[in-house]
């Protein structure tokens, strides 16, 4: 299993719409689970978020601005929004191929050309077999960009860092280990999930084998009181 930034790009904004609702309704399925997720559509000059999903099973205000997908709205609704925008435009304008370019480019500046031409998007925080994400999309017009999860937390530090004065001073050690923190709080994250759907399930086995057990207690005192019963008879 894998954890990505999957980026969903609607050529319609109301199948954008309509593709979110369904996603927020049923936000795992067959070989993927959603921790987070927004509807982002361009907005004038800013980007705005059309919609919202919580993380998997938290009710705090750790939600779908708060852990990763909120710090990406952030970014890309700010200033250094329409920079990065702007610099993927300009590679895939002079690109042979276009689709190689999109695919190269990082995700925030592939989301925030789309967005400021117009399109909407559904940024996810998603666990999957690849590409199982890409089903509940397929009766719809979009295009699919993937990145690693662990990727767009080290960019979404560094896009911070250069929003802040281009202060991005960090050795690579240090950007090095924060990714693997990061790594392993995503890993947490999901395990926590499955540990809690891992305990579920076993509650349910449990309970079906006590009752079995039960079952199996009472045929059997029933067998040993027929026996019990029989040899009285002959004893008489």
């Amino acid at each position: 299993m894998h954890q990505n930034v999957v980026t969903v790009i609607f050529n319609v904004e109301s199948e954008a719409y309509q593709a979110f609702t369904e996603l927020r309704n049923k936000p795992a399925g067959e070989g993927f689970v959603v921790a987070e997720a927004a509807l982002l559509k361009h907005a004038g000059e800013t980007i705005e978020v059309a919609g919202a999903i919580d993380p998997v099973g938290v009710t705090s205000n750790d939600s779908a601005t708060g852990l990763l997908v909120g710090s990406i709205v952030g970014i890309l609704g700010g200033p250094l929004g329409v920079l990065l925008g702007g610099a993927v435009g300009g590679i895939v304008g002079s690109s042979v191929d276009a689709g190689d370019a999109v695919d190269s480019a990082s995700m925030l500046q592939v989301t925030a050309s789309k967005l400021y031409e117009g399109e909407t998007a559904i940024v996810a925080l998603v666990q999957e077999e690849e590409p199982a994400f890409d089903a509940p999309f397929a009766k719809y017009e979009t295009t699919i960009i993937r990145h690693f999860a662990a990727d767009v937390f080290d960019e979404v530090e560094k896009a911070r860092d250069e929003a802040e004065d281009k202060a991005n001073q960090e050795e690579a050690a240090e950007r090095a280990a924060r990714k693997a923190a990061k790594e392993a709080e995503i890993k947490a994250y999901f395990d926590g999930i499955e540990a809690e759907n891992k305990a579920i399930a076993d509650e349910i086995q449990n309970n079906a084998q006590a009752q079995i057990d039960a079952a199996q207690a009472q045929i059997k005192a029933g067998i040993e009181a027929d026996k019990a019963a029989e040899a009285a008879e002959k004893q008489e």
